[in-house]
Protein backbone atom coordinates (compact mmCIF):
# COMPACT_ATOMS: atom_id res chain seq x y z
CA UNK A 1 0.00 0.00 0.00
CA UNK A 2 1.69 3.06 -1.17
CA UNK A 3 -0.96 5.77 0.71
CA UNK A 4 -3.16 6.03 2.72
CA UNK A 5 -6.11 8.29 1.91
CA UNK A 6 -8.59 5.64 1.16
CA UNK A 7 -8.01 3.67 3.89
CA UNK A 8 -11.35 2.32 5.57
CA UNK A 9 -12.78 2.80 2.09
CA UNK A 10 -14.58 0.02 -0.03
CA UNK A 11 -14.85 1.01 -3.70
CA UNK A 12 -16.32 -0.31 -6.89
CA UNK A 13 -15.02 -0.19 -10.21
CA UNK A 14 -16.45 -1.59 -13.47
CA UNK A 15 -14.42 -1.97 -16.73
CA UNK A 16 -11.61 -2.54 -14.73
CA UNK A 17 -9.66 -4.88 -16.47
CA UNK A 18 -7.66 -2.58 -19.00
CA UNK A 19 -7.46 1.01 -19.80
CA UNK A 20 -8.84 3.80 -17.17
CA UNK A 21 -10.73 1.06 -15.02
CA UNK A 22 -7.53 -0.82 -14.51
CA UNK A 23 -5.84 2.37 -13.43
CA UNK A 24 -8.00 3.71 -11.58
CA UNK A 25 -8.82 0.50 -9.27
CA UNK A 26 -5.29 -0.11 -8.97
CA UNK A 27 -4.97 3.60 -7.71
CA UNK A 28 -7.63 3.49 -5.12
CA UNK A 29 -6.55 -0.02 -3.71
CA UNK A 30 -2.66 1.85 -3.46
CA UNK A 31 -4.07 4.78 -1.86
CA UNK A 32 -5.45 1.80 1.04
CA UNK A 33 -9.09 1.21 -0.35
CA UNK A 34 -10.64 -2.03 -0.28
CA UNK A 35 -11.48 -2.32 -4.23
CA UNK A 36 -14.12 -4.62 -5.59
CA UNK A 37 -12.97 -4.32 -9.94
CA UNK A 38 -15.31 -6.21 -11.88
CA UNK A 39 -14.43 -6.80 -16.08
CA UNK A 40 -16.26 -9.06 -18.58
CA UNK A 41 -13.33 -10.63 -19.39
CA UNK A 42 -11.43 -13.69 -17.74
CA UNK A 43 -7.80 -12.95 -19.21
CA UNK A 44 -8.51 -9.74 -17.71
CA UNK A 45 -9.66 -10.50 -14.32
CA UNK A 46 -6.80 -13.14 -13.85
CA UNK A 47 -3.63 -10.49 -14.91
CA UNK A 48 -5.33 -7.94 -12.39
CA UNK A 49 -5.34 -10.38 -9.42
CA UNK A 50 -2.25 -11.22 -10.63
CA UNK A 51 -0.68 -7.34 -10.44
CA UNK A 52 -2.82 -6.47 -7.43
CA UNK A 53 -1.21 -10.15 -5.46
CA UNK A 54 1.99 -8.81 -6.46
CA UNK A 55 1.71 -5.12 -4.65
CA UNK A 56 -0.32 -6.89 -1.86
CA UNK A 57 -3.13 -4.75 -2.63
CA UNK A 58 -6.46 -5.47 -1.18
CA UNK A 59 -8.16 -5.75 -4.36
CA UNK A 60 -11.17 -8.58 -5.44
CA UNK A 61 -11.13 -8.86 -8.63
CA UNK A 62 -14.72 -10.15 -10.28
CA UNK A 63 -15.68 -11.75 -13.73
CA UNK A 64 -19.06 -9.79 -14.52
CA UNK A 65 -21.33 -8.97 -17.62
CA UNK A 66 -22.72 -5.09 -16.10
CA UNK A 67 -25.14 -5.64 -19.27
CA UNK A 68 -26.50 -8.61 -17.35
CA UNK A 69 -29.13 -7.43 -14.08
CA UNK A 70 -28.62 -11.12 -12.64
CA UNK A 71 -24.54 -11.01 -12.99
CA UNK A 72 -24.53 -7.36 -11.44
CA UNK A 73 -26.36 -8.33 -8.50
CA UNK A 74 -24.04 -11.78 -8.15
CA UNK A 75 -20.90 -9.32 -8.22
CA UNK A 76 -22.36 -6.70 -5.96
CA UNK A 77 -23.13 -9.26 -3.42
CA UNK A 78 -19.73 -10.97 -3.58
CA UNK A 79 -18.36 -7.61 -3.11
CA UNK A 80 -20.44 -6.77 0.25
CA UNK A 81 -19.66 -10.02 1.60
CA UNK A 82 -16.15 -9.59 0.97
CA UNK A 83 -15.56 -5.92 2.00
CA UNK A 84 -18.19 -4.47 3.77
CA UNK A 85 -20.46 -1.46 2.77
CA UNK A 86 -19.78 0.50 -0.72
CA UNK A 87 -19.12 3.98 -0.58
CA UNK A 88 -17.50 4.47 -3.88
CA UNK A 89 -18.92 3.31 -6.80
CA UNK A 90 -17.28 4.27 -10.29
CA UNK A 91 -19.29 3.63 -13.65
CA UNK A 92 -16.65 2.94 -16.37
CA UNK A 93 -17.46 -0.03 -17.97
CA UNK A 94 -17.61 1.14 -22.06
CA UNK A 95 -17.68 0.30 -25.90
CA UNK A 96 -17.32 2.44 -28.61
CA UNK A 97 -18.60 1.51 -32.32
CA UNK A 98 -17.87 4.56 -34.70
CA UNK A 99 -19.56 3.67 -38.17
CA UNK A 100 -22.39 5.92 -40.38
CA UNK A 101 -25.50 5.25 -39.49
CA UNK A 102 -26.95 3.49 -42.26
CA UNK A 103 -24.10 0.52 -41.49
CA UNK A 104 -24.66 0.52 -37.49
CA UNK A 105 -26.29 -2.92 -37.10
CA UNK A 106 -28.82 -3.13 -34.68
CA UNK A 107 -27.32 -5.54 -32.70
CA UNK A 108 -23.98 -3.44 -32.09
CA UNK A 109 -26.33 -0.28 -31.35
CA UNK A 110 -27.77 -2.44 -28.50
CA UNK A 111 -24.49 -3.64 -27.94
CA UNK A 112 -22.84 -0.01 -26.95
CA UNK A 113 -26.10 0.95 -25.05
CA UNK A 114 -26.28 -2.26 -23.21
CA UNK A 115 -22.52 -1.69 -21.91
CA UNK A 116 -22.39 2.11 -21.15
CA UNK A 117 -26.14 3.10 -20.38
CA UNK A 118 -27.42 0.23 -19.19
CA UNK A 119 -24.83 -1.42 -17.06
CA UNK A 120 -24.75 1.73 -15.19
CA UNK A 121 -28.06 1.51 -14.47
CA UNK A 122 -27.65 -1.79 -12.78
CA UNK A 123 -25.02 -1.25 -10.78
CA UNK A 124 -26.36 2.15 -9.73
CA UNK A 125 -29.75 0.44 -9.12
CA UNK A 126 -27.79 -2.78 -7.03
CA UNK A 127 -25.68 -0.32 -4.66
CA UNK A 128 -28.31 3.12 -4.16
CA UNK A 129 -30.03 1.13 -1.45
CA UNK A 130 -27.05 0.44 0.72
CA UNK A 131 -25.72 3.87 0.00
CA UNK A 132 -29.09 5.64 0.70
CA UNK A 133 -29.17 3.16 4.23
CA UNK A 134 -25.94 4.38 5.54
CA UNK A 135 -26.52 7.58 4.30
CA UNK A 136 -22.72 7.69 2.55
CA UNK A 137 -21.62 7.44 -0.70
CA UNK A 138 -20.23 8.64 -4.29
CA UNK A 139 -21.47 7.36 -7.76
CA UNK A 140 -18.99 8.47 -10.55
CA UNK A 141 -20.25 7.79 -14.03
CA UNK A 142 -17.45 8.06 -16.22
CA UNK A 143 -18.63 10.15 -19.83
CA UNK A 144 -17.15 11.75 -22.49
CA UNK A 145 -17.19 14.53 -24.45
CA UNK A 146 -19.57 12.76 -26.57
CA UNK A 147 -22.28 12.84 -23.93
CA UNK A 148 -22.29 16.28 -24.31
CA UNK A 149 -21.61 16.53 -28.25
CA UNK A 150 -22.22 14.58 -31.09
CA UNK A 151 -19.32 13.54 -33.16
CA UNK A 152 -19.82 11.63 -37.10
CA UNK A 153 -20.70 8.15 -36.81
CA UNK A 154 -21.50 7.69 -33.23
CA UNK A 155 -24.80 6.57 -33.91
CA UNK A 156 -24.81 5.01 -30.82
CA UNK A 157 -21.93 5.75 -28.77
CA UNK A 158 -23.22 9.42 -28.51
CA UNK A 159 -26.70 8.24 -27.32
CA UNK A 160 -25.29 5.92 -24.60
CA UNK A 161 -23.34 8.59 -23.37
CA UNK A 162 -25.81 11.09 -23.36
CA UNK A 163 -28.07 8.66 -21.10
CA UNK A 164 -25.75 8.44 -19.06
CA UNK A 165 -25.78 12.58 -18.34
CA UNK A 166 -29.30 12.08 -17.79
CA UNK A 167 -28.89 9.21 -15.50
CA UNK A 168 -26.39 11.07 -13.77
CA UNK A 169 -28.16 14.36 -13.04
CA UNK A 170 -31.36 12.04 -11.86
CA UNK A 171 -29.52 10.70 -9.37
CA UNK A 172 -27.87 13.69 -8.12
CA UNK A 173 -31.50 15.38 -7.40
CA UNK A 174 -32.56 11.70 -5.91
CA UNK A 175 -30.24 10.87 -4.00
CA UNK A 176 -28.81 14.04 -2.67
CA UNK A 177 -31.46 14.11 0.65
CA UNK A 178 -29.47 10.92 1.53
CA UNK A 179 -26.26 12.26 2.02
CA UNK A 180 -25.33 9.86 -1.50
CA UNK A 181 -23.39 12.35 -4.27
CA UNK A 182 -23.82 11.51 -8.32
CA UNK A 183 -21.36 13.31 -10.87
CA UNK A 184 -19.96 12.54 -13.83
CA UNK A 185 -16.38 12.83 -15.25
CA UNK A 186 -16.21 13.99 -18.93
CA UNK A 187 -12.24 13.82 -19.41
CA UNK A 188 -11.25 16.79 -21.81
CA UNK A 189 -8.44 15.17 -23.04
CA UNK A 190 -7.98 11.82 -24.66
CA UNK A 191 -6.60 8.75 -22.78
CA UNK A 192 -4.18 6.14 -24.00
CA UNK A 193 -6.56 2.75 -23.82
CA UNK A 194 -7.75 -0.27 -25.46
CA UNK A 195 -10.49 1.93 -26.84
CA UNK A 196 -8.96 5.16 -28.22
CA UNK A 197 -5.68 2.83 -29.76
CA UNK A 198 -9.21 1.14 -32.11
CA UNK A 199 -10.39 4.77 -32.88
CA UNK A 200 -7.83 7.84 -32.73
CA UNK A 201 -6.22 8.99 -35.41
CA UNK A 202 -2.36 9.95 -35.69
CA UNK A 203 -2.98 13.69 -34.45
CA UNK A 204 -4.94 12.55 -31.50
CA UNK A 205 -2.36 9.55 -30.33
CA UNK A 206 -0.05 12.54 -30.65
CA UNK A 207 -1.46 14.46 -27.44
CA UNK A 208 -2.95 11.61 -25.38
CA UNK A 209 -2.48 11.25 -21.86
CA UNK A 210 -1.98 8.12 -19.09
CA UNK A 211 -5.07 6.80 -17.89
CA UNK A 212 -3.39 6.84 -14.65
CA UNK A 213 -3.52 10.75 -14.57
CA UNK A 214 -7.10 10.70 -14.72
Amino acid sequence: MRGGRLRGRVALVTGAGAGLGRATALHLAREGGRVAALSLLPEEVSSLRSEAAAEGLELLALEADVGDAEQVEAAVGRALAALGPVDLLINNAGVILVRPIEETPVAEWDRVLRTNLRGAFLTCRALVPQMKAQRRGLIVNVSSLSGVQGFTGESAYCPSKFGLEGLTKTLALELRPFGVWAVSVTPGAGMHTPMSETTYTPEQRATWRDPAEL
